[in-house]
């Protein structure tokens, strides 16, 4: 039983739409990196998002997906993983190979953002510079109007990640998004989920009727055929009418002479 409800479960189209929206959030994640600017960022993964779902409804071209409701409730789901996969990315880099260090801020850079947003190059003891950009300074909140700013020359400690892979971060931040990476298996299940129902093929009542015709027993439909009970009562008279004597015919009785 187990193993049916998997087969009914899992389908072919439902594993095509989880494998779209799994690679291109991972292609997201690749955002959060230091390949691509912070503040540029959005962009690329908006663009993203839209290929997937283009990608999605190409998969049963020329026909329609069959059941699109599902197919864009899984499109949001999949902008969520690539968020929290891009989020989560940076604080599993850190935490596993992340170096503590004192860095010095050797240049600011004011970013796209609609608000005053600061973006700041450091350099490590050895004057090195570190790869990335740090975006938040020690004490700021996000949306206070008074959040402390550094400056050129200035020292902050941060964590880093002596591969380049990921931008420095304050050591508050590392431990405020611990429990972030666990966030992103319980996304992709969700999405999961959202994939397969949309993959299910749509059974139209005509053809439901004409496959429980199909799986209905030989033997039942036979009984049932053969079980009419107008039947029984045409055998009953026959039966009746051949071991009496018909109706109108002289008794043997009477026919006798009389003596």
């Amino acid at each position: 039983m187990q193993r049916i409800g998997a087969r009914r479960w899992m389908n072919p189209l439902g594993a095509t739409y989880l494998a779209v929206f799994t690679v291109v959030g991972a292609v997201g994640a690749l955002a959060g990196t230091t390949w691509i600017r912070a503040d540029s960022a959005v962009m690329p993964g908006t663009l993203l998002w839209c290929v997937a779902m283009a990608l999605a409804v190409l998969v049963t071209w020329p026909a329609e997906p069959p059941r699109m409701g599902l197919l864009c409730a899984a499109w949001v789901v999949g902008a969520i993983l690539m968020f929290v996969a891009s989020e989560g990315l940076w604080s599993v880099v850190l935490t596993q190979r992340g170096e503590r260090v004192d860095a010095t801020v050797t240049a600011l850079r004011q970013g796209q953002e609609d608000s005053r947003h600061l973006y700041y190059t450091l350099a490590d003891p050895d004057g090195r510079r570190i790869p990335g950009e740090l975006g938040q300074w020690p004490g700021a909140r996000i949306g206070a109007s008074d959040n402390p700013e550094g400056d050129v020359g200035h020292g902050v400690t941060v964590v880093r990640d002596p591969e380049g892979l990921v931008d420095p971060r304050l050591p508050e931040e590392l431990t405020d998004a611990g429990g972030l990476w666990v966030i992103v298996p319980v996304v992709f299940v969700v999405l999961a989920v959202f994939c397969m129902l949309a993959g299910r093929p749509v059974v139209h009542p005509a053809r439901k009727t004409s496959a429980r015709r199909r799986r209905r027993p030989a033997k039942r439909s036979a009984a049932r055929a053969g079980a009419l009970p107008g039947r029984k009562r045409a055998r009953g008279k026959s039966a009746r009418r051949s071991s009496g004597t018909r109706r109108g015919a002289a008794s043997p009785r009477r026919a006798l002479p009389d003596p």
